[in-house]
């Protein structure tokens, strides 16, 4: 079978969502053919300058998201039932790859674009949206809602009820969880700790500490999307006084700007264990989540899934204000008891103390999470991708 998968790098989820789809579709049909497409970017000026300001807004002024957001709800009115921008790029892109299956992992890249590739391939042509959203209300776009899907697989029973109340035939509704790259779905390998640890660096690591010197002490991540975009440097600045009682993994995306950075932060002050780390592949964020005491992070979909299919009590880093589809997160683990938030650096040193303080507050809030794993139907999922 030959799969085109489109995604945007507009935020971490979608790309993380379509390079694992592939790996998956790599498995269950070794003879098939996959394709991965930044569409959006690959397409136009105009949608590559937009994914660029989203990541700018998102690395440096995320209360703007307020106005960009409610902008970008209305895109669909300027392509109804095509694609404007791109238009020839996506004819040439769909005449050579001649796909049996599209399957967006982007709202901006499913309603104009599944009706103009069935109108150029034929209605033969299957088209599945892939819905990286935990729950529905306020920051749900209304994009990832299209007439020409033959279904939308969704994670929770949340965004299955949000798709039925804005009138989503409910037989095209698939609920049957993430799907991750594989490393997070296999079965935790025999006589490996689990819970609060140290992380041993890998070879895709950058140490700036000796974390063998500190293997007792919990080990609190500071999370980034792949853009690098995060606080870390005020952040460390408020844990200082945790120095001897908690080591910290700074997560830095691909922005090798702000590794230094972390790691220069880091040198200056060698009281606190830190060990800086560029991008680390699943493989290595899944032995993080895993050994992790906790983990600070924007409200992003993709961080809070995997936190929730691994069991890693989150930390939601919301300065500069939650971004309206950031919100989804942050009302699917305040429903469940599981949201802890901060709003300012100084927020984090109290949570701490807090927590490290009564062990058994923090035992509760780590149980919480296992009460409430998210699960997946792969299978099913197989089985719906390959139209078995």
């Amino acid at each position: 079978m030959r799969v085109l998968i489109f995604t945007s790098s507009g935020g971490t989820a979608h790309d993380a969502a379509a390079g694992a789809l592939g790996d998956w579709l790599r498995q269950w049909d070794p003879g098939g053919v996959v394709g991965i497409e930044q569409v959006l970017e690959n397409g136009s000026g105009a949608y590559r300058s937009g994914v660029a300001l989203y990541n700018w807004i998102q690395q440096h002024a995320p209360w703007l998201h307020q106005a960009y957001w409610c902008l970008m709800e209305f895109e669909d009115l300027i392509k109804p039932g095509t694609v404007l921008f791109g238009r020839r790029y996506l004819a040439q892109l769909l005449r050579r790859f001649r796909p049996d299956l599209i399957i967006s992992t982007h709202p901006h890249t499913n309603r104009g674009h599944f009706a103009f590739a069935k109108r150029l391939l034929g209605p033969q042509l299957r088209c599945l949206t892939c819905c990286t959203e935990l729950a529905g209300g306020f920051g749900f776009s209304r994009n990832w809602i299209s007439s020409s899907a033959d279904a939308i697989w969704v994670q929770t029973a949340e965004v299955a009820a949000e798709l039925r109340r804005r009138h989503y035939p409910a037989e095209r509704i698939a609920l049957l969880g993430p799907l991750l790259y594989p490393a997070y779905h296999l079965p935790v390998p025999a006589g490996q700790r689990l819970g609060p640890g140290p992380f041993a660096p890998t070879a895709a690591s950058e140490a700036v500490d000796d974390p063998d010197a500190n293997d007792s002490l919990p080990l609190l991540v500071l999370g980034a999307g792949a853009n690098g975009a995060n606080n870390h440097c005020r952040l460390m600045e408020t844990l200082r006084p945790f120095a001897g009682r908690l080591t910290v993994v700074a997560l830095t995306g691909r922005r090798q700007a702000a590794l230094k950075q972390v790691q220069g932060w880091a040198a200056a002050h060698p009281e606190l264990a830190v060990q800086a780390l560029g991008y680390q592949g699943p493989e290595q964020m899944v032995a993080l989540y895993r050994r992790a005491w906790a983990m600070v992070a924007r409200p992003g979909a993709r961080t809070a899934t995997e936190a929730l299919l691994l069991g890693c009590p989150l930390v939601f880093n919301t300065f500069g204000t939650t971004m309206p589809q950031e919100w989804l997160a942050r009302r699917y683990f305040q429903r469940r008891g599981l949201e802890r938030s901060i709003d300012r650096p100084e927020q984090l040193a109290v949570l701490v103390a807090a927590l490290l303080n009564r062990p058994e507050s923090y035992a509760n809030w780590r149980n919480l999470y296992q009460q409430h794993l998210l699960t997946s139907d792969l299978p099913s999922l197989g089985r719906l991708i390959l139209g078995s």
